[in-house]
């Protein structure tokens, strides 16, 4: 839970949000996004973010990316906050992973509100580890609901400084372990 010292924080520092590095936010599993469109954003988060490395088999990846593009294709994961959650199941996948790519300018997802998203999160699970994907979703949909964590995720800088301690450090921390039931 987000405590009042986080919206001070956010509210006092402006726009100085948390720095990370191009080596931490790809150690954390987040993605500064180039894309400009929502499947290519999907391929770059699955490509780019090392919770989805254990996809040594070209085939295995290019099949879960057709089950997400599938599942995106049927109906939207723009979940509305500039917020989307494209999904998809493989068995080849141990335990949730999750991605989070940031778009800066934003992308169309044909969201749900008709805005533009800024973060997108891929999640990948085993068809049999269903609790285990509902827990990972009902958490990231807990603290995404958050508008000031959304925006200090969205402003969340690539560049290299020394890392500050931010309350919202935790949801980071979380993305670097991929334990979301907690």
């Amino acid at each position: 839970m987000l405590t009042a010292n986080y919206k001070e924080t956010i509210v006092h520092e402006n726009s100085s949000y948390m720095n990370v590095s191009h080596s931490e936010a790809v150690g954390c599993s987040i993605h500064e996004l180039k894309s400009r469109d929502k499947f290519g954003a999907i391929r770059e988060i699955v490509g780019n973010c090392p919770v989805f490395d254990f996809f040594h088999n070209t085939n295995l990846k290019e099949a879960f990316l057709k089950e997400v593009f599938d599942r995106e294709a049927l109906c939207t994961t723009g979940i509305g906050h500039n917020v989307a959650i494209p999904h998809g199941k493989c068995t080849s996948i141990d335990k949730v992973r999750i991605g989070l790519g940031i778009s800066k300018k934003g992308l169309d997802f044909n969201s749900i509100d008709g805005e533009p998203v800024h973060l997108v999160l891929v999640i990948g699970s085993n068809p049999s580890n269903q609790v285990e994907y509902l827990k990972s979703l009902a958490y990231i949909m807990n603290h995404l609901k958050n508008p000031l964590l959304r925006t200090a995720l969205t402003n969340l800088s690539f560049s290299y400084t020394s890392q500050k301690e931010d309350l919202y450090s935790r949801f980071l921390d979380i993305m670097k372990t991929q334990i979301f039931s907690s």
